[in-house]
């Protein structure tokens, strides 16, 4: 079972103590891409950072955990049955109820899986096409110098984990801002 480090970022409302005791936090913004859950950037800080600097104005902490990442997390970045097991509810929702991709959100489509279907996870991975656009925190490397095609090598992945324990996630630490960590 391999181990990742994952970060969430968090308005900072200078109470440390209380943030460090606390976290994770759970979203339950109507808007939230993957469903309500405690959502994390996978790996990369700078993206934690990125998404201080534009949801919280500068002004906010990044706590890091550990958790164990398996089989219990519904994988669309790196396991390519996940994706296949995605497109298959997804043709059976145009199918059955007719719908339209370009109208169509990746939460509805999640909620159809686990209302109709049987989704079994503890969590969700994903990585954010074009979330980033425009931002200081874009790591990209061209494959040819005269081509528009690039490597993303810090992409913005996440890991939306449904429950506070889900993925035995642990080991809440402040690292931003360093007037926070001790």
């Amino acid at each position: 079972m391999a181990q990742k480090v994952l970060f969430q970022t968090l308005a900072d409302r200078d109470n440390a103590d209380f943030v460090e005791e606390n976290a994770p936090f759970i979203c339950e913004n109507a808007k939230a891409w993957l469903g309500n859950g405690y959502y994390f950037w996978d790996t990369f800080i700078e993206n934690a950072h990125w998404w201080g600097e534009q949801v919280h104005s500068g002004k906010y902490i990044i706590c890091k955990f550990r958790c164990d990442f398996d089989d219990r997390c519904f994988d669309l970045v790196g396991n390519t049955e996940h994706m296949q097991a995605l497109d298959l509810v997804i043709r059976e929702m145009q199918r059955k109820l007719k719908i339209d991709l370009d109208t169509t959100t990746v939460r509805r489509i999640l909620e159809f899986f686990k209302q109709k279907i049987g989704f079994d996870f503890e969590a969700i991975r994903v990585s954010g096409i074009n979330s980033k656009s425009g931002s200081n925190y874009i790591f990209r490397l061209k494959f040819n110098y005269d081509k528009p095609q690039y490597l993303d090598y810090k992409p913005a992945i996440q890991i939306c984990i449904y429950t506070k324990k889900g993925l035995n996630l642990r080991n809440c630490k402040i690292v931003h801002p360093e007037e926070y960590v001790w």
